[in-house]
């Protein structure tokens, strides 16, 4: 999944990093991704890590094979800084694990696909992406109008007003991808991609 999305991010021209420990796999992502940058290393080595300034990510995405191996990459990148890290489990029970101990999204491959990762762009003003946690949450894209009860105000503000818990995990805003934080004032034409309660769905989807 991690080619696919590198893929993607390319055809949308946002810069991706992907850090692959087999060297004949490393050759063979550099050769068939040529606008990503590829670093054949570790990915659980923190000293590579801090050296290569993961922290300054907007966002990480842990995309092995392991789901022990993703929940340890996940944990030493949240330990760096970064704010949102999306992890890919496969096992559906670890979802909750992942979540409890801090990571932002865990995404299970039988229900979403690389394209739905950073889909930004859609017909609809809102597609529903993903059910996580047993039919708990969902995961949204919101395109935000000019009348949207969501943009002029500070993420922070609108996480008091509106009922519901949400989380928003990224904002693509004219092809720039944005690492959404508390003071973060959503505009008009934004698109925002969110974990949602699923009984507050459908309400916070008219919002846009």
């Amino acid at each position: 999944m991690g080619y696919q999305t590198a893929q993607l991010l390319e055809q949308r021209e946002l810069g991706a990093r992907i850090i692959e420990q087999d060297a004949d796999r490393a050759r063979w992502l550099a050769e068939n991704l040529p606008k990503t940058t590829v670093l054949e290393h570790d990915g659980t080595d923190m000293e590579f890590l801090t050296r290569e300034n993961v922290d300054e990510a907007d966002i990480v995405i842990t995309a092995l094979e392991s789901d022990e191996q993703n929940l340890l990459i996940s944990i030493l990148t949240k330990r760096l800084g970064v704010d949102r890290v999306f992890s890919v489990v496969d096992n559906p029970e670890y979802i909750t694990l992942f979540q409890e101990i801090g990571i932002d999204v865990a995404i299970n491959p039988r229900t979403v696909t690389a394209e739905e990762i950073i889909r930004f762009t859609y017909e609809n003003v809102v597609e529903n992406i993903a059910v996580l946690e047993n039919d708990q949450a969902e995961v949204l894209e919101l395109e935000l109008g000019e009348s949207s009860r969501l943009v002029g105000k500070p993420i922070q503000d609108l996480v008091k007003e509106i009922e519901g818990q949400f989380v928003i995990g990224a904002i693509s805003r004219q092809q720039s991808l944005i690492n959404p934080r508390g003071e973060t004032i959503l505009q008009p034409g934004d698109h925002v991609i969110m974990l949602v309660e699923m009984e507050f769905a459908s309400e916070l989807a008219s919002f846009a």
